[in-house]
């Protein structure tokens, strides 16, 4: 049989490659005469890097600030004209520390790198979006590429709190060529499936918060005609922001599977594995296990869906399975989740050999 393993980090505990190492040996352990491609992969988010580096992008690095206003300095990847900045390296979850408020937390930093990122020789920039602890709805971003933020009576914000919540009026700049969103979601910029509701609560803000902030999205989202785009709360509403200044807003996973020629190494395979850490309501938004399954599911190719916790089951896979057994706990510690990944990857392929 032959194998391809397309699989997300696991946040917090693997990345892609570990994780596709893992299964790797699982399936050999099982059938020693198995064949098996791999690559590591991402959807926008956490591993979009790594994955555009494995497939012919260079990585430059540059200084800017992160999400608390502290300068950084940050890897981005180039190949050709083409740049990637992947933004959770910028205001990821993993940036914040446990005395920040999350509702304090802005882009600014990701719109600086964009500057200094098309005063190069760039002539087409994507921003890899997922993972971040700001929902600012992109003004920071904005700002640093020349927006004006400014107050119900005209005057430039105090940048006391949070700029979505001090901002009423925004003047754009001129839109920027060759911009580009790489969204791992669909959600929305406000509303119930916009930034605020979705993420809110893993980024640490209050129900409380959430609804403040959602009714800012809200009035900002109408202001810039970007409330109803699918994709634009991606990132606390930086996809939206990036769209107000002409950017396309894509699929993250779809991007990166276009790179390494997923479609076409999908249509050898005899089966395909995908997962993630967590298999919820965000995965049907766009995340890369879902769109691993469409793939297979086109070229007729049973999907074997593997994660550490499962919430909802994704029903177009093949099989859909957490990694721990029901009496074993979940966990993030890595060496116990490479276990469990060979372990259930070996159990599968041995019940496929029977059929």
């Amino acid at each position: 049989m032959h194998h391809f393993i397309c699989i997300d980090s696991f946040k917090g505990c693997l990345s892609s490659s570990d994780a596709a190492r893992a299964i790797r040996t699982g399936i050999l352990s099982a059938d020693p005469d198995a064949t098996i491609d791999w690559s590591p992969v991402a959807d926008g988010g956490e591993g979009t890097l790594e994955a555009l580096s494995a497939n012919g992008f260079r990585e430059l690095t540059a200084t800017t600030i992160d999400l608390a206003g502290r300068p950084i300095q940050v890897t981005y990847v180039q190949k050709g004209q083409t740049a990637v900045i992947e933004v959770a390296t910028i205001c990821g979850l993993y940036l914040k520390r446990p005395e920040e408020a999350a509702l304090l937390l802005d882009t600014r930093g990701v719109g600086r790198l964009v500057r200094h990122v098309l005063g190069t020789n760039v002539s087409e920039m994507f921003l890899a979006l997922g993972g971040t602890a700001t929902t600012d709805g992109g003004l920071g971003f904005l700002f640093e590429l020349g927006a004006d933020l400014l107050t119900q009576t005209g005057q430039s914000i105090p940048w006391q709190t949070n700029p979505l919540l001090e901002t009423k009026q925004i003047r754009l700049p001129k839109e920027i060529d060759g911009l580009h969103v790489l969204a791992d979601v669909t959600a929305t910029y406000a509303g119930k499936r916009g930034a605020a509701h979705v993420f809110g609560p893993q980024k640490g803000l209050t129900v409380q918060e959430i609804e403040q902030l959602d009714t800012r999205l809200g009035d900002i989202g109408k202001q810039l005609g970007i409330d109803r785009v699918p994709g634009a709360g991606a990132a606390g509403g930086l996809g939206g922001a990036a769209y107000a200044l002409g950017a396309s807003i894509d699929s993250g996973a779809a991007y990166i599977l276009r790179v390494i020629d997923a479609e076409e190494r999908i249509k050898r395979a005899d089966y395909v594995w995908t997962g993630e850490g967590r298999i919820d309501r965000q995965t049907m938004m766009g995340k890369l296990p879902a769109t691993v399954v469409a793939f297979a599911n086109r070229s007729s190719v049973p999907c074997i869906l593997l994660a550490g916790e499962v919430t909802e089951r994704l029903e177009q896979a093949s099989v859909c399975e957490t990694i721990h057994d029901p009496d074993e706990e979940t966990t993030l510690d890595p060496v116990i989740t490479k276990k469990r990944l060979t372990r259930r990857a070996e159990q599968i392929v041995r019940r496929l050999m029977t059929r």
